[in-house]
């Protein structure tokens, strides 16, 4: 019996988790980029990443090769980035694949690895793939999102108003703010964000002028990034002064679907860019609504404050707003549009109003499941 291809095995054991990664002749030269035949062959008894964890003694073991080889091996790929691990309460490290996204891509690129032209040409394949395969799978779904987006404290801050038509509590859940989600977490680490650094890389020159050291991870991924030297470790307050900058920079924050991943299972908060970020040019690109849940909130316009500046149609991730050009003899049709099918909630228009014309009103009472529940719900209702 031929034995089966490792890049294929390690493929199969990559898909375990629920963003699955669909066969493609670019993600097989992907792999072969980033591991040897050998890293793959061992990597490919892993089960599913981020959850099935080993020791180097069992590994070692089940492959029939020193503890000393799989330990060199393993060390190799951690620098490399392409190997998660975490600390055991014991201080052991306990190693597991890292799915493609969010994991292998992050890790790499944030890492100092490869010479510059090879890591140059593994991203650009990384980039092919994600739009080729990988967004289509995950945007497309109509079912459960994986991704979910958080809004800026600032504009619920100034106002909120609630529709009378929901039956939710005039509070403002935790789950619905980024600042609330960042408050379980018993480690917090910050970090560059990756796609800006592959756009620039990419380039040659940054696509924008958005901050880099605003991506946030919790739990045990913190503490993989300030051991590896990708991240440092910093308290709730700089947390929260990230997301101030962040918010303050047009950027978009997104999180995983599901209410309660921050405090020690790996969370993570993006800060995100139209221009370079994978989750924003995943659904700009592919058209698809299913893999991002939109925030519980929508801007409303204040058209006496408003100055009609375009401020906020140009900062706009989406695309969603737009000048209605007047019919009227009186004017009163010449405003801010806004395409409510675009629109995720996130509140960079009315962070970025300088005549506070622009509130978020809570419209939709949308409550993500909690912890793995989210994931099973995310698989179980996939079409494909």
């Amino acid at each position: 019996m031929n034995e089966e291809d490792p890049y294929e095995a390690l493929r199969k054991a990559l898909n375990e988790f629920v963003l699955r990664v669909p066969k493609s002749k670019t993600f097989h030269k992907l792999l072969e980029m980033l591991y040897t035949p050998e890293e793959a062959k061992v990597l490919s008894i892993f089960g599913m990443p981020y959850v099935a964890e080993s020791r180097i003694a069992r590994v070692a073991k089940k492959t029939n090769k020193s503890p000393e080889e799989i330990e060199k091996m393993f060390e190799k790929m951690v620098a490399k980035g392409t190997l998660f691990f975490r600390r055991s309460k014991s201080g052991k490290k306990l190693y597991s694949l890292a799915p493609f996204i969010p994991g292998i891509y992050e890790f790499y690129t944030m890492s100092e690895n490869d010479p510059p032209e090879l890591k140059k040409e593994i991203l650009r394949i990384l980039e092919d793939y994600f739009f080729e395969a990988f967004a289509p799978e995950v945007f497309y779904s109509p079912g459960y999102p994986f991704f979910r987006v958080l809004p800026n404290n600032a504009p619920i801050e100034k106002k909120i108003e609630i529709d009378q038509q929901i039956s939710t509590e005039t509070k403002i859940l935790p789950f619905e703010v980024a600042n609330s989600y960042i408050k379980p977490a018993k480690y917090i680490a910050v970090g560059k964000c990756s796609c800006r650094m592959h756009a620039t890389q990419q380039d040659e020159k940054p696509r924008c002028d958005r901050p880099l050291d605003v991506c946030l991870v919790f739990g045990s991924v913190a503490q993989y990034w300030a051991e590896k030297g990708i991240g440092r470790l910093i308290s709730h307050e700089e947390a929260e002064e990230v997301l101030s900058i962040a918010a303050e920079s047009g950027l978009v924050h997104c999180t995983t679907n599901n209410q309660d991943m921050a405090p020690e299972a790996g969370g993570m908060i993006c800060n995100c860019c139209s221009c370079c970020c994978f989750i924003l040019q995943g659904l700009l690109k592919t058209r698809g609504r299913g893999g991002l849940a939109k925030s519980n909130f929508k801007p409303i316009f204040d058209q006496e404050k408003c100055k009609l500046c375009l401020t906020c149609v140009k900062l706009c991730p989406m695309n969603a707003l737009y000048h209605h050009k007047p019919h009227l003899d009186d004017l009163s049709d010449n405003y801010i549009y806004l395409n409510e099918f675009e629109c995720i909630g996130c509140g960079v228009c009315a962070t970025g109003c300088q005549h506070d014309a622009i509130i978020l009103e809570k419209v939709r009472d949308t409550i993500p499941k909690l912890g793995a529940e989210a994931f099973l719900h995310y698989v179980k209702e996939k079409d494909h």
